[in-house]
């Protein structure tokens, strides 16, 4: 009997064993099951990271533009909220991002507290920036925009943002106000502005411009000899510009000029614009040398039919328009366009701004000369400006096509200059 109670507990004690040693197996099994899914899984997470890692990575430069219309954000909160659009294709500066994580999946706008998702941009060139604006001074009033707040470049909207923003203004005209956004110049409609408010600008402006008249270059110190009195030695030119350059002169271009003279912009006290007529000695060589080493801005008036405009190639030198066949005198020492006919004069014209690729901002009149013919024509063949000799200053009352100008001899002194321009 005790043999069999022995036996029976012995039996009971096995599958007892054998169950919890089974058991045992199943949960050791079951568990690293467990740890081998989970790792599975957690190097799937890794793998997805590094690729979100890499995708984000791929789409972030210091330079980007839109790949669609794509939504702009701002960080409230720490949280991203939808505040409005950008158009496709929109060129855009990223503020610099040192490290790179998963957690930047929207990227901050270099100038402005606004982001783009990553998705919604891709890599592009450096922006080029049209900094000419720069050089203007604001005027005395702000604007105040309603929502959204939208901006435009050649009536395309631009920018489209759901917050009512204070705005100084650059320029206007009859239409719109034009802004600094995102260091560009953007156009805000004036239907689209709540009101104005008076803001106290410091800053002198232009109230009258010296426009400086120049001819011929020559370097005596090549054993170059000009005899004429509207030649200039180099020497003597790059006087003029380093006095401009140390005194803080801006040098404006046609368009500058043309804007300023209808009230659309406001230019520094210190302005002055550099023209030069023909496009003869020294205007290819020393002229564009002295131009760019100061980094100033000159408008040579050339005649076309005597060179070629790609012989004057410089982004510190525009070229306008001097006529094409218009540069000679008649018998009695005027120029022959005072005696032709305005169809004539528009023929001449006409082929002077088609060799200049459709360019017509501004026109010099030869020798001076004009009449109500010459004006006629010249703003019939689109041109905005037209100038003369005269020796004064030009203000914004002044007729835009009887433009004066100081003309710069061989005799003209320093302490002439510094007067012409201050």
């Amino acid at each position: 009997m005790k043999k069999k109670i022995i036996l029976i507990v012995v039996l009971i004690i096995l599958i007892i064993g054998s169950g919890v040693g089974g058991y045992l197996y199943y949960d050791s099994h079951q568990k690293a099951l467990m740890k081998e899914q989970e790792l599975e899984e957690h190097e799937e997470q890794l793998k997805k990271e590094k690729e979100l890692l890499n995708d984000i990575k791929s789409n972030y430069n210091e330079f980007v533009k839109t790949n669609k219309e794509a939504k702009l954000y701002k960080l409230v909160e720490e949280k991203y909220q939808e505040i409005g659009t950008l158009a496709n294709n929109t060129n855009l500066s990223l503020a610099i991002v040192e490290d790179i994580t998963i957690n930047h999946q929207y990227f901050k706008l270099a100038n402005h507290d606004y982001y783009v998702f990553y998705r919604d941009i891709e890599p592009s060139e450096k922006i080029k920036e049209d900094s000419y604006y720069k050089n203007y001074i604001p005027f005395d009033y702000h604007i105040i925009t309603k929502k959204p707040t939208n901006f435009y470049i050649d009536e395309q909207l631009i920018y489209s943002i759901n917050e009512s923003l204070e705005l100084s203004v650059i320029m206007e005209d009859e239409s719109n106000y034009y802004v600094n956004f995102d260091n560009r110049l953007f156009a805000i409609k004036k239907e689209n502005v709540e009101k104005k408010s008076d803001y106290n600008q410091d800053s002198k402006v232009a109230k009258e411009i010296a426009v400086l008249n120049y001819h011929f270059f020559y370097d005596p110190d090549n054993g170059e000899v000009c005899n004429e009195i509207i030649c200039l030695t180099k020497q003597n030119f790059e006087e003029q510009l380093k006095y401009l350059k140390e005194n803080n002169f801006y040098t404006a271009t046609m368009h500058d000029l043309s804007l300023w003279l209808e009230g659309k912009i406001r230019l520094p006290e210190h302005s002055v614009v550099i023209t030069i007529d023909d496009g003869a000695m020294g205007t290819d060589t020393y002229l564009i040398e002295l131009l760019e080493k100061y980094d100033m801005h000159g408008t040579l008036f050339l005649v076309t039919s005597w060179w070629s405009k790609d012989k004057y190639a410089s982004p510190n030198l525009e070229i306008q328009s001097h006529g094409h066949n218009l540069h000679e005198r008649s018998t009695n020492g005027l120029g022959k366009a005072m005696f032709m006919t305005k169809e004539q004069i528009l023929v001449d014209l006409k082929e002077s701004i088609a060799t200049l690729n459709g360019e017509n901002t501004a026109f010099c009149y030869p020798f001076y000369h004009s009449n109500d013919t010459v004006m006629n024509a010249v703003k019939e063949a689109g041109f905005k400006l037209g100038f003369l000799g005269g020796n004064v200053k030009i203000t914004q009352e002044d007729n835009p096509y009887q433009l004066n100008r100081y003309i710069i001899f061989s005799y003209t002194t320093m302490s002439q200059f510094k007067r012409m321009v201050n």
